[in-house]
């Protein structure tokens, strides 16, 4: 018997109702708009592609610290007026200055230790002197591994600080740094003396180390 036709579905926006005609064995069934599940996906989709989050390495330098670490780069021929510098530098109560012959304690690798040294430190002051700079030995490396650091500092920070010994010739590398002479009299060296630790003060107030 033929099947009597029926008035079309009228269905309204918003119209919870469902109507369905034919077979729906096979079929799926969505109630409601797929706006839902669009956004779910996107939203997937999105997740999978934001980065994984890194950890962010602290330079061991601008890590919080109570004294000011200066590493002193020097050559050997110049060691006696480098420990009388340094012992200056000591009797500031902020300033803790790393010298080898002082720091690198019986057992340890040397070369090791100096690269964790200029590292870690706060700022590098190269003692430059006519030996120094002509003749070949580790000075050198260090004075390399004090510009690789300075490298990863930003703009303006006071970290290489040059200081002459004798009228000797300054590295091509460290004629971007303001440099001072510390020879002559007693007032010159007094002086020098004075700016340097000015310059110290100023890296030390970046850090948050008290004076």
């Amino acid at each position: 018997m033929p099947s009597k036709n029926k008035a079309p579905n009228k269905i309204k926006a918003g119209d919870k109702s469902i109507v369905i005609n034919g077979d729906v064995s096979n079929s799926t069934i969505i109630i409601g708009d797929n706006s839902s599940l669009n956004s779910s996906a996107s939203k997937q989709d999105r997740s999978e592609k934001l980065p994984l989050s890194r950890s962010v390495s602290i330079v061991g330098s601008e890590k919080p610290a109570s004294t000011l670490i200066p590493f002193l780069c020097y050559a050997k021929e110049n060691s006696t007026a480098v420990r009388e510098f340094r012992e200056r530098l000591k009797a500031e109560t902020w300033i803790d200055p790393w010298f080898d012959e002082e720091d690198i304690l019986p057992g340890q690798r040397w070369e090791e230790s100096v690269v964790s040294a200029v590292q870690n430190s706060h700022a590098v002051i190269i003692f430059l002197s006519s030996i120094a700079v002509r003749t070949e030995g580790f000075f050198h490396k260090e004075l390399k591994l004090a510009l690789d650091a300075a490298a990863e500092k930003p703009d303006g920070t006071i970290f290489i600080i040059p200081i002459r010994l004798d009228n000797c010739d300054v590295p091509e590398r460290l004629k971007p740094y303001q440099y001072v002479d510390y020879f002559g009299d007693t007032e010159h060296k007094d002086r020098v003396y004075t700016s340097l630790i000015s310059a110290l003060k100023i890296r030390a107030v970046s850090l948050g180390i008290k004076m």
